[in-house]
């Protein structure tokens, strides 16, 4: 969407020059933040979605920016804030809407956070369960099921330094390991979450290797599973 698109849209709500530049910037930054958390979703349309929500609600936008100095923030703060809240909101939706319609997983960085906390160091995680609704992880609300495998997989190609620091975050507590550093953590999920979805860059027709997620009957997740827990 255009500087002067944007400018035409929003004159009509009181959106003025300076307002237009300051609403491509944020949304821009906003598309690119959650482009990184969300791979099967684009940039420009996340950018483009939050604007429209934007303009369309401008009034309600232009109120706050008003305020934002009493927030200690900047316009550009403030924008970005409420911006962010719609790409939140839309960007969950999609990526439930794209697994639900695609059967393929996508994983995110908060869904891999999520499973590594919650489920690959526990070790009753991986014995194999005889109902259909507890063969995977629920990894969060409105979110996905996940199959251990994936990350066993994931973990075996990423580097010495990226697994050792997830260990250290998130492995049994009587190694005694050092915690380590939330930047250097967040860079080892960010690349976990890159191998877990090698599939994304790869054509359907030619991918049949790790990480290749499938719609599998029941009898065969619970196959894999138990295998890749020996």
């Amino acid at each position: 969407m255009t500087h002067a698109l944007i400018h035409k849209i929003g004159s009509g709500r009181m959106l003025n020059d300076e307002q237009a530049e300051l609403l491509m910037l944020a949304a821009a930054a906003v598309g690119r933040k959650y482009a990184r958390q969300y791979p099967a979703l684009d940039a420009d349309d996340i950018a483009h979605e939050v604007i429209a929500q934007a303009l369309t609600e401008w009034k309600h936008i232009s109120a706050k920016l008003d305020h934002a100095a009493d927030y200690n923030r900047s316009e550009y703060n403030v924008l970005l804030f409420l911006l962010s809240e719609r790409a939140s909101v839309y960007c969950g939706r999609q990526h439930y809407a794209y697994m639900m319609n695609t059967a393929t997983v996508v994983y995110t960085p908060r869904e891999v956070r999520a499973l590594l906390r919650e489920f690959y160091y526990n070790p009753d995680a991986w014995v194999t369960p005889g109902k259909d609704a507890n063969h995977g992880v629920a990894v969060e609300a409105r979110s996905i099921w996940a199959n251990l495998a994936d990350i066993n997989k994931a973990l075996e190609r990423v580097s010495d330094k990226a697994a050792d620091t997830i260990l250290a975050a998130y492995g049994p507590e009587d190694l005694g390991l050092p915690e380590p550093d939330k930047r250097r953590l967040s860079e080892a999920i960010a690349q976990l979450t890159r191998e877990m979805n090698r599939h994304m860059n790869k054509s359907i027709v030619h991918h049949e290797g790790p990480g290749a997620r499938r719609a599998l009957p029941n009898e065969d997740a619970i196959y894999i599973t138990r295998k890749q827990g020996n």
